[in-house]
């Protein structure tokens, strides 16, 4: 337990950390000098997510020199959501300032979210990442996603939004009370209706490392976030199985009427195997989706933790 622990804390900075530690270092003393120019009480809180390339000895280096700088090492990787959450649960900020470990969301930038936070009496202010330093392909794949998404979710997503944000702790308390494993944070604020507010930011330059996701986690991401945030892919079987439908019909007729005018019919397997294979694609997709909504429901009646902490310091009792 540090000495500052009944200091009133008025900005939490929460940063998930995987696969930078070289920018361990830089991250802390920028946003150190940002928050004590400010004049404010402040945390930064580092949760490493097990990345086994060094970053709990970055943290821990950091910390053990500064008791503003409070580290979180979990026991594995549960990704950057359950990251997030152990980082919100444990901060005591009247605000929470949540950032990219990569020096990408620029600390220096904290002083402007916290003052249009308040002046417009917002609860969350999110930042676009204008001028975004991804390939053309991420960036076309990323559009594509939030496009589907917002359709599913039925939440206007944009796809520039990112983890960079400040909010209020009404609003992450809401976040860490929720059960379930999907937990995007942004997505999740956005959804509680609460006011909120974005600002346009450039998107800097990579400090050090590289992104974790790969097109397979890209996916099976995309596909997390869909299925937790609303039931309308399951709608989508339904729309396509009525479409089907109604072509089928539309040929039965056509083949009828082409029989009383005596005209010849398409015959052979071709037909039938397409059909075969269409409906039986059809009736796995459908199947796979349940399979999707039955494996989010057991996620959430096993009742295991979200995450599990190995290692705390800087921090008071620890808060589950």
């Amino acid at each position: 337990m540090g000495k500052n622990d009944n200091e009133k804390i008025d900005i939490s900075v929460v940063v998930p950390v995987y696969g930078c530690p070289e920018a361990i270092p830089e991250l802390v003393r920028r946003n150190t000098e940002t928050l004590q120019n400010m004049g404010v009480g402040y945390e930064i809180i580092l949760v490493d997510d097990r990345d086994g390339m060094g970053s709990w000895d970055a943290i821990k280096k950091e910390a053990l020199a500064d008791e503003h700088v409070k580290a979180i090492s979990l026991t594995r990787n549960c990704g950057q959501d359950k990251a997030i959450t152990a980082g919100v649960t444990a901060a005591r900020g009247d605000w929470i300032v949540t950032m990219d470990c990569d020096l990408q969301d620029a600390p220096e930038n904290i002083p402007m979210l916290y003052e249009k936070v308040r002046e417009q009496e917002l609860d969350v202010l999110i930042v676009r990442r204008h001028d975004r330093k991804d390939s053309a392909i991420v960036q076309l794949l990323s559009k594509a996603f939030h496009k589907v998404f917002s359709y599913l979710s039925e939440l206007d997503f944009d796809y520039e939004l990112g983890t960079y944000l400040i909010a209020s702790k009404r609003a992450t308390d809401l976040y860490v009370h929720t059960k379930g494993q999907g937990r995007d944070f942004t997505m999740f604020l956005l959804w509680t209706g609460y006011k909120k507010g974005f600002v346009d930011l450039e998107h800097e330059t990579r400090f050090a490392g590289k992104s974790s996701y790969t097109f397979g986690r890209k996916v099976e991401y995309a596909i997390r976030a869909m299925t937790t945030f609303s039931n309308r892919v399951l709608y989508v079987p339904v729309y396509v199985g009525a479409i089907s439908a109604i072509g089928s019909l539309i040929y039965i007729i056509f083949v009828l009427i082409s029989w009383a005018m005596h005209v010849a019919n398409p015959e052979g397997w071709n037909t039938l195997a397409a059909a075969v294979f269409f409906f039986g694609g059809l009736i796995l997709s459908t199947l796979g989706v349940l399979g999707i909504y039955i494996g989010n429901i057991f996620d959430v009646a096993k009742e295991r933790p979200l995450y599990i902490v190995q290692e705390r310091i800087n921090l008071p009792n620890e808060k589950n």
